[in-house]
């Protein structure tokens, strides 16, 4: 389930379980309330020690004091969890908005959230962390920011603006100003199988490590504003920077600069392949012929790699 339906079950669970104490401002110490089951079947339950609140004038329903929502494998756990709700155009109510505060954490089968503050818009589909210790955690990444770090479930795409950084589980690194980073899923357990012996193993990750079937794994990054690729041997840098999961090749335009221990080459755009090692540098269209340029030091075992 994505974080987008996470959220959704969760604040409908508050809604249900709220609606089915029938009161307007109930408080009850270590209240557990079970909902009915959700459009999938599966039973949902929201505890919250301080009670659930239906607050009809202002149209919300809130959960307090280590509320934690869950269903299967599902929850989402927070100080105060909030349901903002409307008018529907059939008539009845619909809920636009949910809002998680204090202690944001949001965990599946696939993925792990947190964050200080969460929303969620129905209308556009994006879930938005706020606070401090921002982190979105999956089999083959890590993501992290200092402003913000959004989740558009609809185009299955992450957006971290402010230090923005993503870590692959082999270990690289990619960071700028704002990341844009895409997923996809891998193959369900059903079409994972097949009469070799290598198909029936989980598909790797883009970050060499085992992605379970149907596990989200990292497809694409886009790096906007000192865009830095970072592996254990070398650094790329540009103003601009794509990086490919699955190819595993990152390119780099604008200001461009590749280091390797102590050997430095300068272009206008970048290819870096970093499965092979193999990089190109050249100009941009129109640029002299002598914008690519380099400092080529011979290395001797044991030799220190300069820090990024």
């Amino acid at each position: 389930m994505s974080l987008r339906s996470i959220l959704a079950a969760g604040m409908v669970a508050a809604t249900l379980a709220s609606a089915a104490t029938q009161v307007g401002h109930a408080q009850a110490r270590g209240a557990t309330a079970p909902a009915r089951p959700a459009d999938t079947g599966q039973p949902i339950e929201i505890v919250a020690r301080d009670g659930i609140e239906w607050d009809r004038e202002n149209m919300r329903y809130v959960a307090r004091g280590a509320a934690r929502v869950t269903q299967a494998d599902k929850t989402i756990e927070a100080d105060t969890l909030t349901a903002h709700y409307r008018e529907g155009p059939g008539g009845g109510t619909e809920i636009y908005r949910y809002t998680a505060a204090g202690n944001v954490r949001i965990a599946s089968a696939s993925q792990r959230a947190v964050a200080d503050n969460g929303v969620y818009d129905v209308d556009g589909g994006v879930v938005t962390l706020t606070g401090s210790a921002m982190k979105i955690t999956t089999a083959s990444h890590e993501i992290t920011a200092r402003d913000s770090l959004e989740y558009w479930e609809r185009k299955e795409m992450a957006v971290a603006r402010g230090d923005a950084l993503v870590v692959t589980g082999d270990g690289r690194r990619i960071s700028a100003d704002m990341l844009a980073a895409y997923f996809t899923q891998a193959p369900p357990p059903s079409a994972a199988r097949s009469a070799s012996a290598a198909r029936r193993q989980p598909a790797p990750s883009a970050a060499g490590v085992p992605t379970p079937a149907g596990d989200r794994r990292l497809d694409r990054v886009e790096a906007v504003g000192k865009a830095i690729v970072t592996t254990a041997t070398e650094i790329a840098q540009g103003d601009k920077g794509q990086y490919n999961a699955t190819t595993g090749i990152a390119t780099m335009t604008g200001n461009v600069k590749l280091t390797r221990g102590r050997s430095q080459a300068a272009g206008d755009v970048l290819e870096l392949n970093l499965n092979t090692g193999l990089y190109k540098l050249s100009c941009k269209p129109g640029a002299g012929s002598t914008c690519v340029r380099g400092l080529f030091v011979p290395e001797r075992r044991g030799d220190a790699r300069p820090a990024p």
